[in-house]
């Protein structure tokens, strides 16, 4: 019987680069597709927006959970066939999604998309590392972070249209079609990253020793757990605005779903501005610290004026999103070279590595994304406004008080 023949991309390809890219997506469109018609979700369960709004926390915990086991397991197995089943956990839970009959079954498929794209984006960052070193690691990085700012640009008008389409339902079976795309193509195409020598070929047993010893590893590693700790705190800050700005924008100044996703498109194209002057920057030699600096200045900045303006009753769109803009563009920034900064010094155990800064930045998003819903007083944005401030505060201090230490000390 025939088969349909296998054509491997090169690394250097940028069809590879873009077939990453996609698979690095997968879970900003999961959760900014749904944020415009959480209050349809909720009215078709009647229950409460607040309520609704946990599917988002379920997917970030199963995003954080997952990549635990599959980092190590891509260790042990390799990256594409841990990459190919996340997807295609991520493709079948959203069809089941789809059909939810309550909301406590619709949190479970979303805990298990979430999962599965968990699984998908950190294997997407390992082989990155696999791939790649130094200045040209942080430039590829720096696309895969531009293909997720994409992602939010698009995905709430995506999810608005499709909502007038099919209603909330039809949000779930377009992001499983999608993800089943993604399947194909990386199985036909998507070739192993990890070279044959680096697979650890140990027994169970002494696979899971290497998994304890690999975490206590990058723990110890202060410049590496930095850039961890980096990482998450921003994404705390980065998911604040998602939970809040949607209950803020459509529920306080009563935008329209449709202005909304153009609202958020705006928002979200600092986001890549960024990650494109990340990349450009990086390739006429700016040092990456310089790099981190500049983009902490702005979302710390940008945080600080919200919480200001909020605290004085300063609540509009020309006052929330411009200055969004100028924060996304800061995280565009960061993201990639904190990312690079966390696997660089742990290169034996780059999947391990990915898994822990992966989990650690998901369980800061879902908790900063559970106090921004639980806090939201119907009136103001300073639920969100203070998250974004405490993540952007801690991420300076772990940046003056940990990475830059640290990294004196390795130079």
């Amino acid at each position: 019987m025939s088969t349909l023949p296998r054509r491997r991309l090169p690394a250097r390809s940028p069809l590879l680069t873009l077939l990453l890219a996609g698979l690095a997506t997968l879970s900003a469109f999961a959760t900014d597709m749904s944020l415009p018609v959480l209050a349809d979700t909720a009215a078709s369960f009647g229950v409460t927006v607040g309520q609704a709004a946990l599917t988002l926390s379920t997917f970030m915990i199963g995003f954080a959970c997952a990549p635990l086991i599959s980092g190590p397991v891509s260790d042990h197995l390799g990256r594409r066939p841990v990459l190919i089943a996340g997807t295609a956990l991520y493709a079948v839970c959203g069809a089941c999604a789809a059909g939810s009959s309550s909301l406590n079954a619709l949190l479970v498929w979303r805990l298990l998309m979430g999962a599965g794209a968990g699984t998908g984006f950190v294997i997407v960052v390992a082989m990155v590392r696999d791939l790649f070193a130094g200045t040209e690691a942080r430039v590829r990085q720096s696309y895969v972070n531009l293909a997720a700012g994409i992602a939010p640009v698009i995905a709430p008008t995506v999810g608005v249209l499709v909502a007038a389409i099919g209603g909330w339902r039809a949000i779930y079976g377009t992001l499983a079609a999608g993800a089943t795309v993604l399947v194909c193509i990386a199985w036909f195409t998507l070739d192993e990253s990890l070279a044959p020598a680096q697979h650890d070929v140990s027994s169970v047993r002494d696979h899971l020793a290497r998994v304890r010893a690999g975490y206590a590893r990058v723990l110890r590693q202060r410049l590496s757990l930095g850039f961890i700790l980096m990482a998450a705190l921003n994404f705390g800050a980065l998911f604040a605005y998602i939970t809040g700005s949607s209950l803020v924008l459509i529920g306080v100044l009563g935008v329209t779903k449709r202005t909304y996703g153009l609202l958020f498109a705006c928002s979200s194209l600092g986001l890549m501005t960024g990650s494109i002057s990340n990349a450009r920057l990086s390739r006429r030699g700016v040092p990456h610290l310089t790099l981190v600096t500049w983009g902490m200045a702005a979302i710390t900045g940008t945080a600080v004026i919200m919480l200001g303006l909020s605290l004085a009753g300063v609540v509009s769109v020309l006052a929330i999103v411009p200055l969004a803009v100028v924060g996304f563009v800061g995280h565009g920034m960061v993201r990639p070279n904190v990312v690079q900064g966390a696997l660089e010094p742990v290169p034996q155990v780059a999947g391990v590595a990915s898994a822990l800064m992966s989990a650690i930045q998901m369980v800061t998003g879902a908790s900063v994304s559970a106090l921004v819903s639980s806090y939201f007083d119907g009136t103001s944005a300073r639920s969100m406004n203070v998250a974004q401030v405490a993540c952007a505060l801690l991420s300076v201090a772990v940046l003056v008080l940990m990475v830059q230490p640290a990294r004196r000390l390795t130079a």
